[in-house]
């Protein structure tokens, strides 16, 4: 390199390192204090850095939020994906990918704080607008829906968005009750008869 200025080689995977330190720190205090009980103060305090330090890589706890719901969903998405690998059918493709869904959230203590009443709203309004969550459920539609417009699955997407954070947030009284209702009332609607 000549005498100009040296650039920083590392500056990409230190900045990664640093945002997967602070998502993983704050997916632990969501599940010590509740995702409401975070401050961008205490998450700092636990991850070690000042809060200038925190703010350089999220302007405020709601792109906080949004980059951990994004991140959740991706995980969760490979999940779904892995068990709807085996079905055949739309209806039951989609029905797997619900309950997988459900099933994850709730098996994991961060993502289950996020349903509880003084954060549901919160959580569900973060649901909708994701870009990882659409994406995710943009794609799984377009697999068993491969004739629909681009448009249409949106709109399904965000209903499926929708009934998913319902479950989650208004149980039914068990899992086989759930499951007959997606296939009485969700599935008519998403993937019609077929």
């Amino acid at each position: 390199m000549s005498g100009g200025a040296r650039s920083d080689w590392l500056a990409t995977e230190r900045a990664d390192l640093a945002t997967t330190r602070i998502l993983d720190v704050a997916e632990e205090l969501f599940v010590e204090n509740g995702v409401a009980a975070v401050t961008m103060r205490g998450l700092a305090d636990a991850v070690g850095c000042s809060r200038a330090t925190l703010y350089r890589y999220y302007a405020g706890k709601a792109e906080l939020l949004a980059a951990y719901v994004d991140r959740a969903a991706t995980e969760l998405g490979a999940s779904v994906a892995a068990a709807v690998g085996d079905e055949t059918f739309p209806a039951d493709r989609l029905v797997a990918a619900v309950t997988t869904a459900v099933a994850g959230v709730r098996s994991n203590p961060a993502l289950s704080a996020w349903f509880v009443p003084d954060t549901a709203a919160q959580s569900t309004s973060l649901a909708l607008v994701s870009p990882a969550i659409e994406q995710i459920t943009v794609v799984f539609l377009t697999e068993i829906l491969p004739t629909a417009d681009l448009d249409d699955l949106r709109e399904r997407a965000r209903w499926l968005v929708r009934v998913i954070v319902s479950l989650l947030t208004s149980p039914g009284a068990s899992d086989h009750e759930e499951r007959a209702l997606l296939e009485r009332f969700v599935v008519p609607v998403v993937v019609g008869d077929g």
